[in-house]
């Protein structure tokens, strides 16, 4: 904490860290590997030259504004389009609930083959242990027992340095037993034969960096927020980056594809299993920690910003009460029960993959506004039009590889976005619906 009272650049940089590598590691990095095998370090190294990009136009929309409320408030202030700010608002509160899904299915999977028990009265342990972890963070939360800056701080050293240990003993495993596997003829062979794959996996493996923007929500936390925001973001993000690359790498050199894509959650746990029980069990329960702990501090923050959603209207008055002093109850019951259904009932796969389009499709409008208003300060151009660019591809290649790969995914994302999108229409237009009435 720095002499101010506000927490510094350290702290910021170990809250995006924790909030992009915490959960994230542990529920896609299954799925990208499932998508790009032994390219799994380029397509993870590709979405963080996005990423990066994307979060440069963050740090210079925050410095033109004066409102701390990131993506909506960006576009309110800026462009005055309140409609515009409620349907990003809207998305990110969805692709929030998506992402915290993605962690419980996580911790239950993990919990599930730590346990070697795999069906409880008939149905599967998976959902009870999602469903229940999502309940106790919940509970927690109305209770006022949420994470804070100063816990979260110390819980990325177990969150990120297990990680990061068992990517190192990995490549030394590797190395001795002459297993490890560049890809760089594979990169060769895809950019010759015009193959997308390393590049769609870019664009599933996208959710796995969201989690740094969390920290805009709350910048009273910080001292010298724009600065010490700036810092922690572009420190985080190629520090979390780098444990992806390297983990992606040595899975890919420890593991067959087809075992990875047959089980993707527990890619991380049979890779460790490869050298030892004892790096899986240490592994296993970081798993744990890590996803609970990402589901705790997501349920917060994104309660905080509903709030700041329901102030403004953007969201429905029943969702909460917008002067409680902390997150409001019911925001954190209706996040919470949104949560639990979309774990129970869906594939991992598909929450990953919903939340990813979510995210791409904000960040992407983020680097699009710091576009349009680059005469208004120190603003490079270069780094807004890589994200736009990186994003509308990104977009377009995940869409079409759902569309024709994976149908039922496909149209439970369009079945949600239909949803979400009508329903949101009717609230925005409910006053002329009620004078048509």
């Amino acid at each position: 904490m720095s002499d101010d009272g506000g927490f510094g650049v350290g702290t910021s940089t170990a809250l995006g860290v924790g909030g992009i590598v915490g959960g994230g590691i542990y529920a896609a990095i299954g799925i990208v590997v499932a998508a790009a095998g032994v390219l799994t370090w380029f397509a993870y190294a590709l979405a963080t030259v996005v990423v990066l990009c994307c979060a440069y136009s963050y740090v210079k929309l925050n410095e033109l504004t004066e409102e701390s409320g990131g993506s909506v408030s960006f576009i309110e202030e800026l462009t005055g389009r309140t409609t515009t700010a409620g349907v990003v608002g809207w998305t990110l509160v969805v692709g929030y609930i998506g992402t915290m899904a993605m962690y419980a299915y996580a911790f239950g999977a993990y919990g599930q083959m730590m346990l070697g028990v795999e069906y409880v009265w008939g149905l599967p342990l998976r959902q009870f242990l999602s469903i229940g972890v999502v309940a106790t963070f919940v509970g927690l939360n109305l209770l006022g027992a949420s994470s804070t800056a100063a816990v979260e701080r110390y819980l990325v050293f177990v969150q990120a340095g297990v990680i990061a240990v068992f990517g190192f003993v990995a490549l030394w495993f590797g190395f001795s037993n002459q297993l490890l596997q560049s890809g760089l003829s594979e990169l060769t062979r895809s950019i010759t034969s015009l193959d997308i794959n390393p590049f769609l996996a870019a664009s599933v493996g996208f959710v796995s960096f969201e989690g740094w923007q969390l920290l805009f929500y709350d910048q009273d936390q910080f001292d010298d927020p724009d600065e010490t925001l700036a810092k922690g973001v572009f420190l985080s993000i190629p520090i979390a980056a780098f444990i992806y690359v390297l983990v992606g790498f040595v899975i890919t050199s420890l593991l067959p594809e087809e075992v990875v894509a047959a089980q993707p959650e527990a890619a991380l746990l049979y890779g460790a299993l490869v050298i030892s029980k004892w790096l899986a069990l240490a592994v296993g329960i970081a798993g744990l920690i890590s996803t609970a702990s990402a589901i705790n501090s997501t349920i917060f923050s994104e309660a905080l910003f509903a709030k700041n959603l329901i102030s403004e209207g953007i969201l429905p008055d029943r969702m909460g009460d917008a002067d409680e002093q902390a997150a409001p109850p019911r925001t954190v019951l209706v996040i919470g029960f949104f949560t639990a259904a979309f774990t129970s009932l869906g594939s991992l796969e598909a929450v990953v993959e919903f939340a990813s389009l979510s995210f791409i499709a904000v960040f992407g409008a983020m680097s699009a506004l710091t576009l349009t208003n680059r005469d208004r300060g120190d603003i490079n151009v270069v780094p807004p039009l890589v994200g736009t660019v990186g994003s509308v591809a990104f977009f377009a290649m995940l869409t079409w590889y759902l569309y024709a790969q994976l149908p039922s995914v496909f149209w439970l994302v369009v079945g949600i976005a239909v949803a979400v999108f009508t329903v949101e229409a009717l609230y925005f237009e409910r006053e002329s619906l009620e004078e048509g009435m």
